[in-house]
């Protein structure tokens, strides 16, 4: 008995795709453009709020005031003030809450986007508003809310809980931006 090897179609083939008009080219374009900056601002706010959760630990390791960080050099205590150098302190035993940032944010100190974000956002918090309030800030500004934030480290009354309680709301409040990103991105 010999086999037939030849076969049949058992459908059609697909139907080439109807050529769209140039207002549905143009509606897709700017959905996908739309899509695009979505999901940069949403990998913006991931990398923030990562550089965040890593300065918390830093602090939950050693917190420290009227100094960027503290080390221990030949079992002496040093507290570095001045300019602060952060790959200093990658080995320190307590931090600053700026200094976190700076260490963290390694190599750009503040100066890089992710620390001038994160920066930003716990300023806002600390000041009522959302930590991805704005994102665009001049270096000057960074600098100012960086002194300003140092200055709440350095309070007399301050604690290591109002400190990491600042990071954790930042940070909770960058889950919940991200979290409307997603679901924005979810119905682009």
């Amino acid at each position: 008995m010999l086999l037939d090897t030849t076969t049949t179609p058992t459908s059609s083939p697909a139907a080439a795709p109807a050529r769209l008009g140039w207002r549905q080219r143009l509606a897709e374009r700017r959905r996908l453009q739309r899509v695009d900056r979505v999901g940069a601002k949403l990998a913006r706010l991931d990398a923030v709020s990562r550089l965040l959760a890593r300065a918390e630990t830093r602090l939950e390791a050693g917190w420290t005031q009227d100094a960027w960080f503290v080390t221990r050099d030949d079992g002496v205590l040093r507290h570095h003030v001045g300019t602060l150098h952060a790959d200093q302190g990658v080995r320190s035993e307590a931090v600053c809450l700026v200094a976190a940032i700076a260490v963290e944010a390694m190599p750009g100190s503040i100066t890089g986007p992710d620390a001038q974000r994160a920066i930003g956002a716990l300023w806002n918090v600390l000041h009522g508003g959302s930590a991805a309030a704005d994102w665009a800030t001049a270096p000057g500004v960074t600098a100012a809310r960086a002194y300003d934030l140092v200055r709440w480290n350095d309070a007399s009354d301050r604690r290591q809980s109002d400190v990491l309680a600042l990071v954790q709301a930042s940070r909770a409040s960058m889950d919940r931006a991200s979290a409307a990103l997603r679901a924005d991105l979810a119905r682009a």
